[in-house]
């Protein structure tokens, strides 16, 4: 019994080292990411003319929303489904392999979809032909190539390889601000070279990320069948969400594509850039307070929940109040082509304000486990029917209405995440 408390007692600190030292290169590793990211598209709006960012912001729209939909969750979900067998090579590969067998078959589809719906969206705008082609080259090649990195990340996560994981994507993200510089210089930018750019960072880390991974993977040549239905048996409840999800999330590009000119397509993509920095704020709410929560007894829930949901509310409004007396500030980030647009800031932070709230919200919830079948059905059902309102309703051929709309989306979101912590709450206080 000695023996084993010494042993306990020396095998504490080490836990805890290995846990400090993890959560450290995390923070490190995502941060520096993040920055390099930020940093970038910041330089990118200031260097393009606001057509070019017009055309790269629709090409980026199509890629994000096809490359969700041709992931449909199926890499999200290995480390899940692989649990605890983490030391076996085989059990892993299976999974990589059979999440591929979905995708290769949804990248065939939703290719054939952007060689049909992209050269619409241009046509509409009068851009060229050439651009209209190495976009959609650009998109394709980044959409295939984006199946490397969402495969052959989770080896690397799994087994805490996290200075691999970061590595590779500071390096090559500062190896593409330098392309983008250098073309810069030469006054031969444009949307079309940034887009290259994009997927040349993808490949490079995708090829990467698959070499890293190979000496902990065995990978069949052929995904086993069995497998394949485990995988679709556990995505199934979720896919009508994430097929929403993937459109929702550059809806508004898309709207003013339709309905506005390029000008207004540059000026959405640009104001939702600097709706990011709210990103920081958000990855707090999963990190943070979802594991607190996560652990807290029935007793004294409500209150804590009040407390963060009340401070969330007053930080925003300090954000809220700054963007409204110094929208400047803002502006600076984007450059003086976006200068007219000083009054959308408030909008736009507002929005944003109220989309952090509502993440909030939802990871105290999803930490209580409070799911239940109605939730998607309310969430959609309301937000489907706000757009269809809007758009039978309002001129969305403006950045301003734009706006407003997401305004309406997001403060539903808010209602609709408190509707189900007060349900969570009564089933609770029940038993």
């Amino acid at each position: 019994m000695k023996i084993e408390n010494a042993y306990f007692s020396l095998r504490l600190p080490l836990v805890k080292s290995s846990w400090i030292k993890l959560a450290g290169s995390f923070l490190v590793g995502q941060g520096a990411l993040q920055l390099i990211q930020v940093l970038s598209g910041f330089f990118l709006i200031r260097w393009l003319s606001v057509e070019q960012y017009a055309q790269y912001s629709v090409a980026f729209a199509f890629q994000s929303t096809a490359g969700m939909l041709v992931e449909l969750g199926f890499s999200g979900a290995i480390i899940a489904l692989v649990g605890n067998r983490i030391q076996s090579k085989k059990v892993l590969g299976n999974y990589i392999r059979a999440g591929r067998f979905f995708r290769n078959r949804l990248f065939l589809i939703m290719g054939v979809f952007c060689l049909v719906l992209f050269p619409l969206f241009t046509a509409k705008h009068g851009w060229s032909t050439a651009v209209t082609i190495v976009l959609l080259i650009c998109i394709l090649s980044n959409l295939y190539f984006s199946g490397h990195v969402s495969y052959y990340s989770p080896p690397l996560i799994i087994h805490k390889r996290l200075k691999d994981l970061y590595g590779i994507q500071i390096k090559n993200g500062i190896a593409r601000f330098l392309f983008l510089a250098l073309f810069q210089m030469m006054s031969a930018l444009s949307a079309g070279i940034a887009a290259v750019s994009t997927s040349l960072l993808t490949i490079a880390n995708g090829l990467l990320f698959k070499r890293r991974s190979q000496a902990l993977v065995e990978e069949p040549k052929t995904s086993d069948p069995k497998v394949r239905k485990e995988m679709l048996d556990y995505l199934k409840p979720i896919m009508p969400g994430t097929v929403f999800m993937a459109f929702q999330a550059q809806i508004l590009v898309f709207i003013i594509s339709i309905f506005g000119e390029s000008r207004n397509i540059a000026e959405i993509a640009a104001l939702g850039r600097l709706g990011q920095l709210f990103l920081l704020l958000n990855i707090a709410g999963t990190t943070l307070i979802a594991p607190y929560f996560a652990r807290q007894p029935k007793e004294g829930l409500m209150p804590k929940f009040a407390l963060v949901v009340g401070g969330a509310v007053i930080l925003s409004f300090g954000i809220w109040i700054f963007s409204y007396a110094f929208p400047e500030a803002l502006i600076f980030l984007i450059g003086s082509k976006y200068q007219h647009l000083e009054r959308e800031i408030p909008l736009l932070v507002f929005s944003s304000c109220l989309a952090f709230i509502s993440n909030l919200m939802w990871a105290v919830v999803a930490s209580r486990k409070w799911l239940w079948w109605w939730m998607p059905v309310l969430n959609i059902g309301g937000i489907v029917l706000i757009q269809i309102l809007a758009v039978t309703n309002m001129d969305l051929a403006t950045t301003r209405n734009v706006l407003i709309l997401s305004i309406l989306m997001n403060a539903y979101a808010v209602i609709h995440k408190l509707i189900v912590a007060t349900y969570g709450f009564t089933r609770t206080s029940r038993g």
